[in-house]
């Protein structure tokens, strides 16, 4: 770290403290310029010390001189003594400017850097202090040109600015000092009522936004929790309740080879009627305990959609064969994903396009992927039954079917497990009629 910045640092923590306020508000922002006047003052100021010293001892001004010194030396102390507060460190800065303008006023025969420092304190003081100080500023200002002006008319005091000046050209040129500082004050008073506004402004949505974002946070952890006790809510419940599906399948499959040929045909149709059921209740149960475990402890990774499309078509090999299916696609993108969930969804909407077939026509399947600013859109279109624009959102709920189970099998979780996949991937999914019959399952997925 440089000097300079040491020695900043170092002034400002002095002066400020090292706690910065949760909310910097307009006080804290009137503290901050003060600081930093003082920051640069000390140094710029040997730009005039320097030569006003020693022109003062060169031309006899001692008395000069000496307020030159005590001037610096004092705002050296307003910089680094720890004892004072930062109020009164404001207070004894102001008094020595004050004191140094009435000082050039008398010993530098010329009026103007006087009057120049008067104006340069109203206006530090309304940056300072609040704006109604720097109003008593300009009263006092008031106060020091007419005593000057007395001095002038009665030679009160020998000095140049006596033998020099005439009351009256003291009078023309201090009203003008006057003016600018009103003119000053009250523009500085607007702008900073404006920044005032604005702070407020700025400091009542930040707290809004910590409330907003600490209430965020709970509900994060309680969803958190939630979900963790749905997990395992389904994880016990889904082996909980397969020991008694085993149970009634191995007793109607006793029943039924211990009874052989001797049953009746109500006897064999109702332990038909069970063993379905258990067969149907085992797929359910399945499908929620997969349901549950989707994206769970896994990992975004590079996956080759492509690949993973051959492989989803390798497993339903069979499938695809007995129903005559077609199936085309077209080069597929690369992009982070979880691998087994996005086979997992390729393998669910190319099922379902089987499944969903018209009678005696051979189900042609397309999968086409375009690129939409940052997503990737798939669609998988097929010659199918289509879906009424009615149950186009219904058909996504798990185990919400619209054909029943003579028609098509199924246990109506499949597509509640595409959408899961896709969210899971902060994705989106829907489907659209195909102009050409059919429908289009599209879903979009993050290019990054």
């Amino acid at each position: 770290m440089s000097y300079w910045l040491q020695y900043r640092q170092f002034t400002e923590e002095n002066l400020l403290g090292k706690n910065k306020p949760e909310i910097e508000d307009l006080a804290y922002w009137r503290d901050k310029v003060f600081t930093n006047a003082i920051v640069y003052f000390l140094p710029v100021s040997l730009v005039a010390l320097i030569p006003g010293v020693w022109l003062s001892l060169k031309e006899g001004l001692w008395f000069l001189a000496i307020v030159d010194i005590v001037t610096a030396l004092s705002f050296v102390l307003i910089a680094f003594h720890r004892s004072l507060n930062l109020a009164t460190r404001k207070v004894l800065a102001m008094a020595m400017l004050y004191l140094l303008a009435v000082i050039l006023l008398l010993f530098l025969g010329s009026f103007g850097p006087g009057l120049l420092y008067l104006l340069t304190i109203t206006i530090f003081t309304a940056l300072i202090f609040p704006v109604s100080v720097a109003y008593k500023s300009i009263g006092l200002n008031l106060i020091i040109c007419v005593l000057f002006a007395l001095i002038i008319h009665y030679k009160l005091l020998n000095s140049s600015l006596t033998q020099l000046y005439t009351a009256e050209s003291w009078i023309a040129v201090s009203s003008n000092l006057i003016c600018l500082n009103v003119v000053c004050v009250a523009l500085l008073d607007m702008l900073v009522k404006g920044l005032q506004k604005t702070i407020t402004q700025e400091a009542y949505l930040q707290m809004q936004l910590k409330e907003e974002s600490t209430k965020m946070e709970q509900l994060i952890e309680t969803l958190k929790d939630k979900n963790h006790e749905l997990e395992q809510f389904a994880f016990i419940t889904s082996h909980d309740l397969q020991e008694p599906l085993r149970t009634i399948t191995t007793v109607v499959a006793d029943l039924e080879q211990q009874n052989k040929g001797d049953m009746d045909e109500m006897t064999s149709i109702y332990l038909g009627f069970l063993s379905q059921s258990a067969v149907r209740m085992r797929a359910l149960i399945t499908g929620l305990l997969e349901y549950s475990r989707l994206g769970k402890d896994k990992l975004l990774e590079k996956v080759d959609c492509n690949i993973i499309l051959q492989e989803c078509l390798a497993d339903l090999r069979t499938y695809i064969q007995e129903n005559q299916a077609i199936i085309t696609s077209s080069p597929l993108p690369e992009l982070p994903a979880y691998g087994l969930e996005l086979k997992l969804l390729f393998q669910n909407l190319i099922s379902n396009a089987i499944k969903f077939r018209k009678k005696n026509i051979s189900p042609q399947i397309r999968i086409t992927a375009l690129q939409d600013n940052n997503y990737w859109v798939f669609s998988v279109a097929d010659n199918g039954i289509g879906i009424d624009a009615r149950f186009q959102e219904k058909i996504f709920v798990i185990f919400h079917r619209l054909h029943s189970r003579t028609a098509y099998e199924g246990t109506g979780i499949g597509l509640a497990h595409c959408r899961k996949i896709v969210e899971l991937h902060r994705g989106k999914i829907w489907v659209e009629p195909n102009p050409e019959g059919g429908s289009i399952f599209r879903f979009k997925l993050p290019v990054i």
